[in-house]
């Protein structure tokens, strides 16, 4: 458990450090699948899969997500739902609940 919390303290520590560092020279793209092929082999590099959900300089939607087998995209799937309830408060429903 401490190893994966440090691998967790590691990976915040390096997104912290990221964010901290002035955009001195903002790289362009000139369409979502550029910045997708860009984008992606650097955050593999960390990340066995990961979605990235955020938007451009511009002020552009961009989502996609990095997953080499259907397994991790349904655990990745599941993972953003979590995600989405806790921030939201939204309830999943299930078929057992009633509206």
């Amino acid at each position: 458990m401490s190893e994966k919390k440090n691998n967790d303290d590691v990976i915040r520590e390096l997104l912290e450090e990221a964010l901290k560092v002035k955009i001195e020279q903002k790289k362009e793209f000139n369409n979502h699948e550029e910045l997708t092929i860009s984008l992606g082999p650097i955050m593999s590099e960390f990340l066995d899969s990961f979605i990235v959900i955020g938007y451009d300089f511009e002020g552009n939607p961009i989502t996609f997500q990095g997953s080499k087998k259907p397994q991790q995209k349904d655990a990745l799937d599941t993972l953003f739902l979590k995600y989405f309830q806790q921030r939201t408060g939204f309830k999943i429903l299930d078929g057992n609940d009633l509206i």
